[in-house]
């Protein structure tokens, strides 16, 4: 019994725009989507690719236009059964960060949609989380983000689970991440690769500020600017690769699972 997912920052929607072309080659039971307009005209667009859209949440706004995340799936191997956009308090260290991202022109994105799931073929159920971690803050923080996202979850530690997204996680402090995962069981998918960030990606769709930052950055880091990650439990792992296009700031990753 197999299942892809797919995660992927559509990069202000643009990425999405052209999904179908990812989706004719890879054909994913689950996707997991970041920077989409959440419009109902838009979001219905993967309809006649046979998904079915399980729910989204809001995120940000930005060229007046509002964007979140949004997670499809195959209803034909699916069937949802529960969703909620997981709450995650602010402190005064988030605070902190608020100046510097105003003087950037930064949104802070800060979302975790769960969605529940049965296999159908199993009766298994699994839980999906799609992350859109904030933007300009330390890596501390966002850790500290995820967890009380998954502490708000009343399962056991060996229900099948994926959380996966951007998690504008900068490339120090892998390690902890890592453990920070460990205790909740969960295992990195995407260990077998260093770098998330398209450089090719559309320059013209945020700031001259934001795209030199960013470059800078990933030459900084050695070419290993890694903001997208998927980790599971309680799954066999297939296989997790980088889709080469460059739709987006971003790749789209693609993991398959046997559960």
């Amino acid at each position: 019994m197999n299942f892809s997912l797919l995660t992927y920052n559509t990069l202000f929607n643009k990425a999405y725009e052209k999904i179908e072309t990812i989706i004719k080659q890879q054909n994913p039971d689950i996707i997991c989507l970041q920077e989409v307009l959440t419009s109902d005209i838009n979001l219905s667009k993967l309809v006649k690719f046979g998904y079915k859209l399980a729910d989204y949440s809001n995120s940000f706004i930005q060229f007046g236009h509002v964007y979140g995340v949004a997670t499809f799936y195959n209803p034909s191997k699916f069937e949802l059964v529960y969703s909620d956009s997981l709450k995650m308090s602010s402190n005064l260290t988030e605070f902190l960060f608020t100046i510097p991202q105003l003087i950037l022109g930064i949104n802070k994105p800060k979302s975790i949609l769960r969605t529940d799931f049965i296999y159908r073929s199993s009766k298994k159920k699994i839980i999906v989380c799609n992350a859109h971690l904030i933007v300009i803050a330390s890596n501390s923080l966002r850790i500290n983000h995820i967890e009380k996202a998954l502490n708000s979850i009343n399962i056991t530690k060996k229900t099948p689970l994926i959380i996966g997204g951007d998690f504008n996680y900068l490339p120090y402090q892998r390690k902890k991440l890592e453990n920070a995962m460990k205790k909740y069981n969960l295992v990195e998918a995407t260990k077998n690769i260093r770098q998330t960030f398209s450089p090719k990606g559309k320059k013209e769709d945020v700031s001259f500020l934001q795209g030199f930052l960013m470059r800078k950055i990933n030459h900084f880091f050695g070419n290993q600017m890694k903001n997208d990650y998927v980790f599971y439990r309680s799954f066999k792992k297939q296989k997790t690769e980088r889709l080469n296009f460059h739709f987006s700031d971003h790749f789209p990753i693609l993991s398959d699972f046997t559960i």
